[in-house]
């Protein structure tokens, strides 16, 4: 497929060292059939080709996945549909998926149902249609069983492109929600094949597929997605592929005589193992072992960061992170007892920062403090000095973070003092009462019936410095609204004052076209005019964006939208390639575009106008993000907050790393009646 691609996974820490027991912790992670999840599957394994080489492994890959779902998560078999070999066929597929998940009666609409599609067989790639854009002019497909033959009604059958399943995949979304999880054990750009030490290849790359084959699946759709979900606009699914842009997926020959492939082979073991409640899908694709021929497994989606088949609930409150044994040092003769967690310093964490750490069943293993914090990790110890004993899938929290207080000043007849300010407590205060207004980094006061938040200590002044809202939910939840607001204040002021990355740049376009060969409709056109993008809200309008890297370097790229009402921050498309193939100097790349959903600015329905800020972060080196993500807003009552505060006069210091970032006000505003 042509997703946007995250992290790639890295190699595992030594798993059978002295202080990581896997052996003495004997729990089973809880199933997610434990919290009442209803899943439905469509399961396809594709051996005998008519035209295409046969492969040994891929029909027992796909009766492998079965038996996880039937034994593992006890899923009923009526909500499993499985094709193989002369029943994959393309208009098989294409039905099965539509029939079974996205037009299912038994599926609730909008509900927390998990969709899985899992594929085993032949991959390859084919020349785009004319504003289909992909890279290098290719799109990547999946070959049914029937590809290169004639139907009985005489026409030649085409392979799948990826965005007729993109396609597919977001309409399953819109309608049933979208917890989507796709599997791919073929090869993806490049070929998405295999073979045994044998690579999953079609060995030559399939006909070019007419435009208007497949359009029945989205003509009369408005298929825009709305900047108010513009996080869901990337993938609103979950895809773990076999290998990355330009590998092969391979099969070989197990112990038992069989053939399978080589990643859903490791990809199995490990689902039956992890804790679904805490761990991510990227974290599971990183505890995966070194596959051979360099084979490296990768993880896609705007959801990849949410833990694994958790539902639609927002992300919100305490981080959870998976602990690990520190590198190869760690060994049972030298005795370490050092754990890296994926949590640095640009998420807050400090020397004095304290975790607990946690087993399957949520037990408190232990309290652990910095070793060392870099960027983008932590090297933890016990905080007793002794080694511990710690089961593999443990997780960690920040119990503590230890961060100055924030000095809040409020007016003498504040009611809400008791709630900023509480008189006991067993860990460092979050907020301390500012003696005086000079001092302050925050001002908290009432107007009437509304709440009053001004920060005082934005390093940028074209950052909106009061937030009004009413405490519809009670008091107890002000902490929780403040802490949201500095976090959106933070990140949307923050800039590189020092030496501050440069020549990347950001366009905005109107477009024409249908999906998927939506393109601007004048490229000469950029919508970003001085800095700002001024649009009225116009229905069935459609936008797009074109990143540019004009430097002379290679740069990672993200583009977020900050919406001033809900101080929320969502992502467009961070990560659009994977972390070790940044945007080459000189190159550009789309979002919202081609066989991307476009983007729909019009306003809500008695709405006047709207503000926000589109921010485009640019790095030397691959950068984590995702931390910085605030879906839901401080307002809504199932906010938790962060746990801490940025103040720091400094923000975003990515240390190891050159960044750069550009801030483009956009104001949206009804026409005229």
């Amino acid at each position: 497929m042509s997703p946007l691609l995250e992290k790639p996974p890295i190699s595992p820490s030594c798993l059978e060292s002295c202080n990581y027991n896997t052996a003495t912790h004997q729990a089973q992670p809880p199933s997610p059939t434990e919290a009442q999840c209803i899943f439905f599957a469509v399961i396809i394994g594709i051996n005998e080709y008519h035209k295409i080489s046969h492969l040994q492994g891929a029909v027992n890959d796909a009766r492998a996945f079965e038996r996880y779902l039937l034994d593992d998560l006890k899923v009923p078999p009526s909500n499993i549909l499985l094709l193989e070999n002369e029943s994959g066929t393309r208009a098989n597929i294409l039905s099965a998926i539509q029939s079974h998940l996205r037009d299912n009666p038994n599926i609730p609409d909008h509900g927390e149902a998990e969709k899985l599609v899992f594929f085993a067989g032949h991959g390859s790639r084919t020349i785009a249609p004319k504003h289909v854009l992909a890279p290098e002019g290719q799109v990547e497909v999946i070959c049914p069983v029937d590809e290169r033959t004639t139907n009985a009604a005489g026409d030649y059958v085409h392979a799948i492109p990826d965005y007729v399943l993109r396609r597919l995949l977001c309409d399953i979304a819109a309608k049933k929600g979208p917890n989507i999880t796709v599997f791919l054990d073929c090869c993806s750009a490049g070929g998405m094949d295999r073979d045994v030490e044998v690579h999953r290849t079609a060995r030559s790359d399939s006909c070019p597929v007419p435009l208007d084959l497949d359009n029945q699946l989205w003509k009369h759709q408005t298929d825009a997605v709305s900047y108010r979900i513009w996080s869901e606009a990337a993938k609103p699914y979950v895809m773990l592929a076999a290998c990355q842009a330009d590998q092969k997926a391979g099969e070989f020959k197990k112990s038992d005589g069989t053939y399978g492939g080589r990643f859903t082979a490791n990809v199995l073991p490990l689902l039956q193992q992890v804790p679904f409640g805490h761990t991510t899908y990227t974290e599971l694709m990183n505890e995966m072992e070194k596959l051979p021929s360099g084979q490296i497994p990768r993880c896609v989606g705007a959801r990849s960061h949410r833990p694994i088949f958790s539902g639609n609930s927002p992300v919100t409150g305490r981080r959870s992170v998976l602990l690990k044994p520190q590198g190869p040092s760690y060994s049972p003769r030298k005795q370490k007892r050092d754990f890296r967690v994926e949590m640095g310093s640009l998420e807050g964490v400090l020397r004095e920062t304290k975790f607990e750490v946690y087993d399957l069943n949520n037990n408190v293993l232990g309290t652990f403090v910095p070793h060392f914090v870099r960027a983008d990790h932590t090297i933890l110890v016990g905080q007793d000095g002794h080694p511990a004993e710690i089961p593999r899938w443990a997780h960690a929290k920040v119990s503590q973070w230890n961060s100055p207080s924030v000095l809040v000043y409020t007016p003498d007849d504040f009611p809400h003092k008791a709630v900023l300010f509480p008189t006991h407590l067993t860990r460092s205060a979050k907020f301390a009462s500012a003696s005086s207004l000079e001092e302050a980094h925050i001002v908290v006061r009432c107007d009437g019936d509304e709440i009053v938040v001004e920060q005082r200590t934005l390093p940028r002044p074209k950052v909106q410095q009061e937030s009004r809202f009413s405490l519809n939910g009670g008091s107890t939840h002000l902490p929780e609204v403040i802490d949201g607001i500095a976090h959106f204040n933070y990140f949307l002021g923050c800039s590189n004052k020092k030496k501050p990355l440069k020549g990347f740049e950001l366009e905005m376009h109107r477009l024409q076209g249908a999906y998927p060969a939506r393109h601007p409709a004048n490229l000469s056109e950029n919508l970003i005019k001085n800095g700002e993008v001024h649009l009225t809200s116009e229905a069935g309008v459609e936008y797009g964006f074109i990143l540019c890297n004009a430097s002379f370097h290679d740069l990672f790229l993200s583009l977020w939208h900050f919406d001033l009402k809900r101080r929320t921050i969502q992502a467009s498309s961070p990560w659009y390639l994977p972390a070790n193939a940044p945007l080459p100097s000189g190159k550009t790349v789309t979002l919202g575009m081609g066989s991307d959903l476009a983007f729909d600015f019009t306003l809500s329905p008695g709405e006047r106008s709207s503000s926000g800020f589109l921010k485009l972060f640019a790095t030397r080196n691959y950068v984590d993000l995702a931390w910085m993500q605030q879906e839901l807003s401080p307002f809504d009552p199932r906010f938790e907050g962060t746990g801490r505060l940025r103040m720091s006069d400094e923000p975003l210091n990515f240390m190891s790393t050159k960044w750069g970032e550009l801030t483009v006000p956009l104001t949206i505003t009804a026409g005229k009646d």
